[in-house]
């Protein structure tokens, strides 16, 4: 598959959608807030909304690399009947980490599976982009070379994954730490202060766990 050209889309800042009288607009920001993001996090996180064309309702949350360049970006349906939930760039993902320019190596990582996720995890998150760690993914890579502390903060219905990631970094002499969710919120639908209690139950991984 030809992948694209990185761009910004086309889309209304924080600051453009809190002003406008679009509904799509202010259905974007009903959204958000009903996902308990506001708007000092969006912009934090530097989140915008599209009013056009494919990408219409649609919340946008952008990917910079490590040196502020636009890397990828993805696309959420604000409407529950949406035919794809998501629209993201055809481009293969192993080849860029989800907003590096936040991550700061020489510190733990909570690595987690999507966007959502990433903003309620807080400082330090990457997201996978799914639920897998390919070993010849530029993230992986990098925990290696850093030597980075990771804890796996994957939802409940990825537990196998989630030890698979583990085992990978194990073997890498990467310290692991696990955080097993509950099947009755997911990570994107807690709040910042939700998330903090259940990490600091996050356990040291082995490969006995995975027994």
């Amino acid at each position: 598959v030809e992948e694209e050209i990185i761009e910004i889309p086309d889309a209304l800042t924080i600051d453009e959608m809190l002003s406008s009288s679009d509904p799509d607009a202010k259905s974007i920001i009903s959204y958000l807030h009903s996902r308990g993001i506001d708007e000092d996090t969006a912009y934090r996180f530097r989140i915008m909304g599209s009013i056009y064309g494919r990408l219409r309702r649609r919340v946008i949350i952008p990917s910079f690399d490590k040196d502020g360049v636009i890397n990828y970006w993805t696309a959420r349906s604000t409407e529950r009947d949406a035919k794809y939930r998501y629209v993201n760039p055809k481009i293969n993902r192993k080849s860029i980490i989800f907003n590096e320019i936040d991550i700061d190596w020489n510190r733990e990582i909570v690595v987690v599976e999507g966007p959502f996720d990433m903003i309620k995890a807080g400082v330090n998150a990457v997201a996978l982009l799914g639920s897998t760690l390919p070993q010849d993914s530029l993230l992986f890579q990098r925990i290696v070379e850093n030597k980075t502390p990771v804890t796996i903060a994957l939802d409940n219905d990825a537990l196998s994954k989630s030890h698979k990631i583990a085992n990978a970094l194990y073997e890498f002499n990467i310290k692991v730490k696990f955080l097993e969710i509950s099947k009755e919120k997911d990570i994107g639908d807690m709040t910042n202060e939700e998330f903090l209690k259940i990490k600091n139950k996050a356990y040291e991984w082995n490969p006995i766990n995975k027994l």
